[in-house]
C-alpha cells in the first residue's frame, strides 16, 4: 500500500473528551427535564452533535433540540478551559510522524465532526498544530455539500474534502478512528480505515474497519507500516 496520507479524528483518538461531553450531554438534557446515565451515553459516542441534539430531544419528547445543543456546547466550554487529557499513545504516534513526515513524503490531517475553534484548541493544546498539513471541521468547513441528511460524519464528505485538498487519492490514505460512526465516514470514501476504540466505543460495531489497533502504545513507524502492508 503507498501511503501518501495518514488522517486522525480528534475527540477520542486524540483526546480524551468523552466524558467530558457526557457530562454536558447530561447538563443539557437535565435543563429540559431529562437524565442520561453514563451507559446509555454510549450509542451517541462518534454522533454529531446536531444528531445527538435531535436524539436527546426524542427521547424527552420536546421540540428543543436547539436548546439542548445550546446548553451543551456552553458546558463543554466551560469544561475546556482547562485542558482535556490527551490520548498520549496516539499522540505520540502522531508525534513520531510528524518528525519523519518528510522522508515518509507523507501529508497528515485531523477531520473531526467538531468544531474548529473546539478542534483547535484541543491541537493547540497537544502541541501538534505544527505537524499537520490539514484540520477539517464537519461543522464549518463543508458548506459546499449537501446532503439532506446531513453532512457531518458518519457521511464521508469530511474525508472527501481532505482528499480533494490534499490532492491524495481514497486508496493512498490511512484514517484513524475511535467509533463506529468515524470508520463508516472513512469507509465510504474510500479510505483505509483504522480503529482505535476507547473505553467508550469497544462495544461499537467497528467490524467495518479495515484493521484494528486496541493501542498506539509502544507502536514505531516501521512496525504500523509493516502491519498495514500485511492486511
Amino acid at each position: 500500500m503507498l501511503v501518501k496520507a495518514i488522517l486522525f479524528d480528534c475527540d477520542g483518538t486524540l483526546v480524551d473528551s468523552e466524558y467530558a461531553h457526557y457530562l454536558s450531554w447530561k447538563k443539557a438534557l437535565e435543563h429540559v427535564g431529562g437524565d442520561f446515565s453514563l451507559e446509555e451515553y454510549y450509542p451517541y459516542v462518534g454522533k454529531s452533535a446536531d444528531i445527538n441534539a435531535s436524539l436527546l430531544a426524542k427521547r424527552v419528547g420536546k421540540d428543543c433540540s436547539h436548546t439542548i445543543l445550546q446548553t451543551k456546547s456552553a458546558h463543554y466550554k466551560d469544561l475546556c478551559i482547562e485542558k482535556l487529557p490527551s490520548i498520549d499513545a496516539t499522540v505520540d504516534f502522531l508525534r513520531l510522524l510528524g518528525a519523519e513526515k518528510q522522508k515518509l513524503n507523507i501529508k497528515l490531517g485531523v477531520c473531526s465532526a467538531a468544531g474548529k475553534k473546539e478542534i483547535l484548541s484541543h491541537l493547540h493544546h497537544l502541541g501538534v498544530l505544527p505537524l499537520l498539513d490539514i484540520v477539517l471541521s464537519g461543522q464549518e468547513d463543508l458548506k459546499e455539500y449537501e446532503d439532506p441528511e446531513g453532512v457531518n460524519k458518519p457521511k464521508p464528505y469530511i474525508y472527501l474534502e481532505a482528499l480533494k485538498q490534499l490532492a491524495v487519492a481514497a486508496k493512498e490514505c490511512i484514517v484513524i478512528e475511535d467509533s463506529a460512526s468515524g470508520i463508516a465516514s472513512a469507509i465510504s470514501a474510500g479510505c483505509f480505515a483504522i480503529a482505535v476504540p476507547n473505553d467508550y466505543t469497544r462495544t461499537q460495531d467497528l467490524s467495518g474497519a479495515n484493521l484494528r489497533i486496541d493501542s498506539f502504545l509502544g507502536m514505531d513507524i516501521s512496525s504500523f507500516f509493516r502491519i498495514v502492508s500485511g492486511i
